[in-house]
C-alpha cells in the first residue's frame, strides 16, 4: 500500500506560494472575505457573545491572536474557537462536498498567521493546501448510503482543515507533518450524527471546537512530542473509526493539480446549502413579479429533500439550526422577514405567527432526492435541478427552475459580487469605510508582510 499520509505531508510540507495558480489565490481571497464577513455578521447573536465569553476566560499566554469583531487577543487556540464557531452560526460560509471546511481553515489561518507574523503569501499558501488535504481524506472516508443513514457526523473530519493550516504556518515539515496528520486523526470526533439529525444549536459550536483542537495538534506536534506516523494506512487506516470503507484514490490522484479550494460553493443566503436553489428562486420570482406575500395560496418546491422540505411545524421552530434547514422558514423569512443576515438568529421568528403562516403555505413535492445523492451530484460537477410554483389567491401561478445557485463553481462569484455579500452581512456592524479598508487588505494579501496587521481590520 502507498504511504499516503507520506504522500500528502510532504505535498502540504513542501507547497510554495509560486506553485499556486493565479485563479485559485485569487478563489482564497474570496474565501476569505466571504468567511471573515459570515463571522462578522454574528456577532449580536446571543450564541457568539456566549463564545467569545467563554475564549476569554480561557485566556491568552503565549502566542495570541484577534476574536474577530470582538478585537480581544487571547491564546491562538482560543481565538479560533470563537470565531471558528461565529463563521458557522448563521450557517453563511462556503460549503464542500463532506462539510464547511472554511469556519475551521479561515478563522485559523487567520488567527495562525496574525500569531505568528506570518506573510499574507504564508496565509494564501496554507489555506490552499489546507483545503486539498481537509477535502481528500474527507472523500477518501465517505461512508455509504446505508452507514450514512445509520450515523453519520460531518464534524469527525473537520479537524483536518484547522490542523492542516495551523501546522503549514507554524513551519511543521517532513515527518513532524505526518505525525501531524496522526495527531488529528487520533483526535478525530466520534462519527455520530446525533448532533446534525437533533438540529441542536450546539451544531455550530462544533466548528470552533474542532478548530480549537486542530490549532492544539498543531502545537503539541510543534513543541516535538512525537505521535503517529502513517496514519492513515497504517492497521488499515484511519477510516476503521469513521466509515466502513475508504476510496484510496482520493488521497493522492491529482494532487498538486487539482485544488479543492475551487470546487466549494460559496453560500449567497445565510441558510443550508442544499436551501441556496429554492432561495434564489424565491428571490427571482419576487423581484420579477412583485407580488404580495399575503396573496399567496400555495408555494411547490420540488424535489422534495428529506429533512429539509418538512412542511412547517403549527406552533413554532424547535431550534435555529432546525430553521436554518427548513426550506419553508427560509422561504417564509425572505417574503415577510427582516433583512438577511444577523437578524435571521433571532430566535423570536421561530414562533412568530405571521412567519409560521406563511412557512405553511411552502410544501415539498416531487421525487425525493436524499443528501447523500445531492452531495454525489455535486461531486461529479452537477447539482439537483429545482423547481419552485407559486400559486396565488386569484389563480395567478409564477414557475421558475434552476440548477446551479449563485456561488456554485458553474455560477460562481466575480469579486464583485463577493465584496457585496459581504457588505451585505457586515453592514449594521461595519462602516462603509472599515469595509473597504478590510476589502483592500484581503484582495491585497499578497503584499502583506506581516499578518499582525490584520487585527486592526478585523476589531470593529
Amino acid at each position: 500500500m502507498k504511504q499516503y499520509t507520506k504522500i500528502l505531508a510532504d505535498y502540504l510540507s513542501d507547497l510554495k506560494y509560486e506553485d499556486i495558480p493565479e485563479e485559485v489565490l485569487e478563489r482564497a481571497k474570496l474565501v476569505t472575505l466571504h468567511t471573515v464577513g459570515a463571522a462578522i455578521s454574528s456577532m449580536r447573536s446571543k450564541s457568539a457573545q456566549d463564545i467569545i465569553k467563554i475564549a476569554k476566560s480561557l485566556g491568552g499566554g503565549g502566542v495570541e491572536a484577534t476574536i474577530i469583531g470582538d478585537g480581544t487577543k487571547v491564546g491562538v487556540a482560543n481565538a479560533v474557537l470563537a470565531t471558528g464557531t461565529m463563521a458557522d452560526l448563521l450557517d453563511w460560509e462556503d460549503c464542500a462536498w463532506t462539510g464547511h471546511p472554511s469556519a475551521g481553515a479561515v478563522p485559523t489561518a487567520l488567527a495562525v498567521a496574525e500569531a505568528y507574523h506570518k506573510s499574507g503569501k504564508d496565509y494564501l499558501t496554507a489555506l490552499v493546501g489546507g483545503y486539498d488535504i481537509y477535502q481528500r481524506v474527507a472523500m477518501a472516508v465517505q461512508p455509504s448510503d446505508e452507514r450514512f443513514e445509520q450515523g453519520w457526523g460531518l464534524h469527525c473530519w473537520q479537524i483536518f482543515a484547522p490542523t492542516a493550516v495551523s501546522g503549514k504556518l507554524m513551519g511543521i515539515q517532513g515527518d513532524k507533518m505526518n505525525q501531524l496528520l496522526g495527531t488529528a486523526a487520533h483526535m478525530t470526533p466520534v462519527a455520530i450524527n446525533v448532533i446534525h439529525s437533533s438540529f441542536s444549536d450546539f451544531y455550530h459550536f462544533t466548528h470552533g471546537l474542532t478548530a480549537q483542537l486542530g490549532v492544539e495538534c498543531s502545537l503539541i506536534t510543534e513543541a516535538g512530542i512525537s505521535t503517529l506516523m502513517n496514519s492513515l494506512e497504517d492497521d488499515g487506516g484511519y477510516y476503521l473509526g469513521v466509515s466502513d470503507q475508504c476510496d484510496w484514490d482520493w488521497y493522492d490522484k491529482d494532487l498538486g493539480k487539482r485544488h479543492m479550494i475551487m470546487e466549494l460553493i460559496m453560500k449567497n443566503w445565510p441558510v443550508n446549502m442544499w436551501i441556496q436553489t429554492p432561495m434564489d428562486l424565491i428571490d427571482k420570482l419576487y423581484r420579477k413579479y412583485q407580488f404580495n406575500p399575503d396573496d399567496i395560496e400555495r408555494m411547490e418546491v420540488s424535489p422534495y429533500i428529506p429533512e429539509r422540505s418538512e412542511d412547517a411545524p403549527a406552533e413554532a421552530y424547535e431550534s435555529l439550526v432546525r430553521a436554518q434547514f427548513s426550506i419553508p422558514f427560509c422561504m417564509a423569512m425572505y417574503l415577510k422577514g427582516p433583512k438577511v443576515g444577523y437578524d435571521w438568529l433571532d430566535a423570536k421568528y421561530l414562533s412568530d405567527p405571521e412567519i409560521l403562516k406563511l412557512a405553511g403555505k411552502v410544501h415539498g413535492v416531487g421525487e425525493i432526492s436524499t443528501i447523500p445523492q445531492n452531495f454525489t451530484m455535486f461531486q461529479q460537477g452537477s447539482y439537483p435541478t429545482y423547481g419552485m410554483k407559486i400559486v396565488m389567491k386569484d389563480g395567478t401561478v409564477y414557475e421558475e427552475s434552476m440548477q446551479f445557485p449563485k456561488g456554485h463553481p458553474k455560477n460562481d462569484y466575480t469579486r464583485q459580487e463577493c465584496i457585496d455579500v459581504f457588505k451585505l452581512a457586515t453592514s449594521d456592524l461595519m462602516s462603509e469605510e472599515k469595509q473597504d479598508a478590510l476589502c483592500e487588505f484581503i484582495f491585497n494579501l499578497d503584499k502583506v508582510e506581516d499578518m499582525g496587521e490584520i487585527a486592526k481590520y478585523i476589531t470593529l
